[in-house]
């Protein structure tokens, strides 16, 4: 199963889609909204984490460029941000109906992975699907 990180922190980025390689999943990442928006459309992950703040525009505005673009506008995505428990954006990104949910990024990149399984279940054989 494929996951997109759309992340503006290099370091971090880099840190979770190594980590989600070795759980089996294959990854791609993007660096600011628009390379995300981009990427989505010839990836076709299976699963998009979101940053909110990415310095070109926030996850927010992603969210609703995907839903609009008929091939990625049911590709479901967890927001994964400093910002993760806020309620103000929790309820924002609820409006959208391809929000699986909202994390903060400090979480143990075992709990991340925990959201990502719980939003990906094994019904097509597992992530190496």
């Amino acid at each position: 199963m494929k996951i997109l990180v759309i992340e503006d922190n290099y370091e971090f980025s880099q840190m979770l889609s190594v980590f989600l390689r070795e759980a089996g999943f294959e990854t791609d990442t993007a660096l600011s909204g628009k390379e995300g928006a981009k990427s989505a459309l010839y990836f076709l992950p299976d699963l998009i984490l979101l940053d909110y703040h990415l310095g070109d525009m926030t996850g927010y505005d992603v969210a609703l460029a995907l839903k609009c673009a008929h091939k990625t506008a049911a590709i479901p995505f967890l927001v994964l941000s400093s910002l993760g428990a806020d309620p103000l954006l929790i309820s924002g990104f609820k409006k959208i109906p391809s929000c699986r949910g909202t994390l903060v990024k400090t979480l143990p990149l075992a709990e991340i992975l925990q959201a990502v399984t719980a939003v990906l279940p094994l019904q097509s054989g597992g992530p190496e699907s």
